[in-house]
């Protein structure tokens, strides 16, 4: 195992203290000027089965992002960067509303009308072939 610089074993020894091996864990990578420091698994992704926290492995977030998400759309309202009225293709110009006028309320609330892409054949076959190798943990 290569010798890690002295900040990674700062984050190392820190995030093992964190993730112990026996409880639930994270998946870690650190980099610093387009230069990984380190890439590591801490602790358990599966308590019951003991399935080891790997650096490439895969979790299903499914809908945790989208309160991160809001959040972040609502702080730059705050600041007058946006207006929840504002149409989509005001960010996204190329984006097919098929003449549909689509907002920001209506992706935050999620009545814009706009299929769930991984409910979509073409989705799920990529994701299968792309991850048929990888451990895929469901949280």
């Amino acid at each position: 195992m290569p010798t890690l610089s002295p900040l990674a074993a700062q984050f190392d020894s820190l995030l093992r203290e964190t993730y112990p091996p026996s409880g639930s864990g994270a998946a870690v990578l650190v980099r610093k000027d387009s230069k990984t420091l380190l890439r590591k698994g801490y602790g358990l992704a599966n308590i019951e089965l003991n399935v080891s926290i790997r650096p490439d492995t895969y979790f299903r977030l499914g809908s945790i992002t989208k309160q991160f998400t809001a959040v972040g759309i609502l702080m730059f309202y705050e600041q007058g960067k946006l207006d929840l009225q504002d149409e989509i293709t005001r960010f996204l110009p190329d984006y097919p509303t098929r003449d549909e006028a689509i907002t920001i309320t209506h992706l935050l609330t999620h009545t814009s009308g706009i299929p769930s892409y991984t409910d979509q054949p073409e989705w799920l076959s990529m994701w299968r072939k792309d991850l048929s190798t990888a451990e895929i943990i469901d949280l």
